[in-house]
């Protein structure tokens, strides 16, 4: 890309389209975790209720009372539609649901409660519902960790996404510093020292252009050839004061918009530098651009006055 003006406003394009990129990706991490937290919370409230509801179950299977069992079984139907609901959320991975679903069986349990309540003498009901309460806790405990391993997961790979888009925001601006410098800062650097040369010597030496010079800097070089193959060629005396001015007021002035451009484009990634914490290595070159440009329109100003 020649134009420093293309480059810069691609430069900004892409940059402010990563950062939005970047922006979203917070605000959807954010939101996961939110919605995961929830889940985490819903999960840890159903595994108490469910560590009560045992509670009042082991008593009845110990002393055979229908009272604590009935009970039992009421609180396993509210579980059974509070675990269901909590099954209902769409963050939660279907494999999982289908898998819970199918070895999580409370209305069994709350059948056999019921019916032990009737007939509390049955050993046979008393070992399977036991062996149903520790199948249960089990699977409550193995869904909590699948649940935090999933959501733990997510935010990992949201983090890495983040990470990769901040590595492309660095790298684009530290590609265009390098860029700028190479096309602007470099050539002006070698055009300001063959200016002072021209100026010392009093002869018209012709500024070559760079073959890496983008073109502002290549305009620049033919304005200020044409100034001082003027300001050799033309007889002073034959000209007036006035008419001399002018034609050095116009050529300066077209030679003075193309410096402002680069100062300006500098200028704008320096705030972004500052803005953005970048390196003081690069912020350098950017300041050393503007001072050039700055030195650059000093020497013109020079030569006009003199």
């Amino acid at each position: 890309m020649r134009s420093l003006r293309k480059l810069c406003r691609a430069a900004f394009l892409g940059t402010g389209f990563l950062l939005g990129i970047l922006v979203i990706t917070g605000f959807l991490q954010n939101n996961m975790m939110d919605s995961y937290n929830t889940i985490v919370k819903e999960s840890e409230e159903t595994i108490f209720l469910y560590a009560t509801i045992r509670e009042q179950a082991t008593e009845g299977l110990l002393f055979r009372d229908p009272i604590p069992l009935s009970s039992a079984a009421k609180e396993f139907e509210k579980l059974h539609g509070r675990h269901s609901s909590m099954l209902d959320n769409h963050l939660i991975p279907s494999q999982y649901k289908l898998s819970f679903l199918q070895d999580l069986d409370l209305e069994l349990v709350v059948i056999n409660l019921k019916n032990l309540a009737e007939k509390p003498d049955n050993e046979d009901l008393v070992i399977e519902i036991i062996s149903q309460l520790r199948q249960i806790n089990k699977q409550f405990l193995q869904f909590d960790r699948i649940i935090i391993s999933e959501m733990r997961n997510k935010v990992m790979q949201y983090q890495k996404r983040a990470l990769i888009l901040m590595g492309l925001i660095i790298s684009l601006t530290c590609f265009t510093l390098i860029i700028l410098y190479q096309k602007s800062v470099k050539p002006l650097l070698d055009l300001t020292s063959r200016i002072e040369e021209t100026q010392v010597n009093d002869e018209f030496i012709a500024l070559t252009e760079e073959k890496n010079s983008s073109m502002e800097i290549q305009a620049l070089t033919t304005s200020l050839n044409q100034l001082l193959h003027l300001r050799q060629e033309n007889n002073p005396s034959s000209l007036t004061h006035n008419q001399r001015e002018e034609e050095f007021s116009a050529i300066i002035n077209e030679v003075t918009n193309g410096l402002n451009g680069i100062i300006n484009y500098s200028q704008l990634l320096a705030d972004y530098c500052e803005a953005e914490e970048i390196a003081d290595e690069q912020k350098e070159i950017l300041y050393k651009i503007i001072k050039t440009g700055e030195k650059s329109a000093v020497i013109l100003q020079k030569g006009l006055h003199g």
